[in-house]
């Protein structure tokens, strides 16, 4: 190992490669918010040491907040609309466009403690669990709040990669929420009985704690999938590489897995902070918002996993552009450096 990072020493790195960006106030904040949904790396990285660490934990298994007017949600749906719907109308649901159409309609109500959830729609789409759900309380939770609880698949404890949890008032009493609960990364199902057990819903503004027992059994069966396995070369540049290894197509969306690689010891020196993205586009010009579904790797080397949003019906390639993004921890966000690698061009099975 020490003679293979000597050789990657030896690389003739032009730091002028890469390109400066000065950010917005709004963007430093978005860049904290998603480097908190990013992965532990190991120390070879020094992801996992300091703030680095602290940051990149809360991504797994910790409550994921997205910002949502609760003023827009108020004034523009109504409480008993599809919560899948709200969702996908808003900024949060970028990936989410046209999931209403496929969610499997629920009515499972429980009531706690003077609060009520009642779960209204579900849909799995063979690599994550979509539960929609309405809260009414007497209490006063804030404009976005916190939940406490825990997700099996089939009673089997560390099921799950991990859970996310998106709650926002939409008006008086009254919450809309949405968890997605993550299969381990790899890992695929066409069916499966899920627990959802909801213990506390708080108030992140003063504190206030609402305490219950909410417990839910989900019997989900998989939207119809088609897996493509991707056998192309790496796209590399300087020691770093992107590899697409599977796609995973639904009907309203497409899973993406890719390997990061970062084998360089100049830029682990350099920078505390390394990751990728992809940027993708098809060969009609359409181009594809994703969502981080998260990661998780050792010696250099991390699996991902993104879901994108419905393909275009005549596209024929998935052109990926990798993006890796060079940042240190205390410098106050000022700037982010970027390194573009080449295209990575995906013949579309179907």
């Amino acid at each position: 190992m020490k003679k293979l990072f000597n050789h990657f020493n030896e690389i003739d790195i032009n730091l002028h490669e890469f390109e400066e960006v000065e950010v917005s106030e709004f963007e430093k904040a978005q860049f904290k918010k998603d480097l908190r949904k990013q992965i532990n790396k190991n120390s070879s990285q020094k992801w996992t040491k300091g703030i680095a660490a602290a940051c990149l934990a809360i991504g797994i298994g910790a409550t994921s907040l997205v910002g949502l007017s609760y003023t827009t949600f108020a004034q523009e749906i109504p409480f008993v609309n599809s919560i899948f719907k709200l969702f996908s109308e808003r900024e949060y649901g970028t990936t989410l466009i046209g999931y209403d159409n496929f969610a499997e309609a629920e009515n499972l109500t429980v009531e706690s403690n003077g609060t009520t959830i009642t779960i209204t729609e579900t849909l799995l789409d063979s690599k994550k669990l979509f539960v929609s759900y309405s809260i009414e309380t007497d209490k006063e939770l804030g404009p976005i709040a916190l939940i406490d609880g825990s997700f099996t698949l089939n009673g089997e404890q560390n099921s799950l990669f991990h859970a996310e949890h998106d709650i926002y008032k939409i008006a008086p009493n009254k919450y809309a929420a949405m968890t997605t609960a993550i299969l381990p990364l790899s890992h695929s199902i066409d069916e499966g009985t899920f627990q959802f057990n909801i213990r506390e819903l708080s108030n992140p503004e003063n504190g206030e704690v609402v305490q219950g027992e909410w417990d839910f059994t989900i019997y989900a069966e998989a939207s119809d999938t088609i897996v493509q396995t991707v056998e192309l070369p790496k796209s590399e540049k300087n020691a770093l590489n992107v590899e697409i290894n599977k796609i995973t197509y639904t009907p309203y969306s497409f899973i993406v897995n890719y390997k990061e690689g970062v084998h360089n010891d100049v830029l682990n020196e350099k920078y505390n902070v390394i990751y990728s993205e992809l940027l993708l586009k098809d060969d009609l010009g359409n181009t594809y918002k994703s969502k981080f579904n998260g990661g998780y790797g050792n010696s250099g080397v991390t699996d991902y996993m993104i879901t994108f949003g419905q393909l275009h019906p005549n596209a024929k390639k998935l052109i990926f552009t990798p993006i890796f993004h060079f940042k240190n921890l205390d410098n106050n966000y000022e700037s982010v450096e970027i390194m573009q690698l080449d295209d990575i061009i995906v013949e579309i099975e179907r």
